[in-house]
């Protein structure tokens, strides 16, 4: 069964509120699924204002054993979408759930966006439920006429790639030293984006048991 994100918090919900229900919001999540990034913007206020006033010390000391054994998912993961919020706003969230587009895409039509919605050619598209598929062309429109045109990359050869991936194997296999719980959790993350890949490719990935 996929994890799920939480019900987001109120947008105005208070940092006291936050402390008082910390328990019952940690033990409501089997897991943050921020690799899927479709974080909804009150769960990261809210984890910020956590990191922020330290309430996670009331399950751990330090903030990085909180994300990687509260939260379980890396610190990394976790900074990395507090910072998105310190520089875009909780708009960012949005508008990366309905069209889909990456930091570096967002940050090119940035301009474009306001708590009203996406604007384009003088038209503002609301960011509601409703309009994700109004949105989503609304951003690629500006893409497209934002954007330089990047250079396509070779493509990669099949061989080549398998090849890389049996070297990574053996590298981690011939490791100096176990890796540490943030490390562990950043390796099955690099794997669940290689699993998504190979099922794109048709390639089901069965369990060894």
């Amino acid at each position: 069964m996929k994890n799920e994100i939480m019900k987001s918090e109120p947008a105005g919900v208070e940092t006291g509120d936050i402390s008082r229900d910390l328990h019952q919001w940690v033990g409501r999540r089997e897991a943050f699924a921020l690799v899927a990034g479709r974080c909804a913007a009150a769960d990261i206020e809210s984890l910020r204002r956590i990191r922020e006033q330290k309430l996670y010390k009331q399950y751990r000391e330090k903030w990085v054993d909180f994300c990687t054994l509260d939260l379980h998912v890396a610190r990394r993961s976790v900074d990395r979408e507090i910072g998105y919020l310190n520089e875009f706003g909780p708009e960012f969230f949005h508008v990366r759930q309905m069209a889909h587009l990456t930091p570096q895409q967002y940050r090119s039509i940035a301009a474009h966006v306001s708590p009203e919605g996406v604007r384009l050619n003088g038209t503002t598209v609301p960011l509601l439920p409703e309009n994700s598929q109004d949105v989503a062309e609304a951003v690629g429109e500006l893409l497209k006429q934002i954007e330089p045109k990047e250079p396509q990359r070779p493509p990669t050869k099949f061989d080549s790639a398998v090849k890389r991936c049996q070297s990574v194997t053996e590298m981690l296999e011939n490791l100096e030293e176990p890796p540490d719980p943030r490390q562990r959790m950043e390796l099955a993350e690099a794997i669940a984006h290689l699993r998504t890949a190979a099922a794109v490719l048709g390639v089901v990935v069965m369990d060894r048991r």
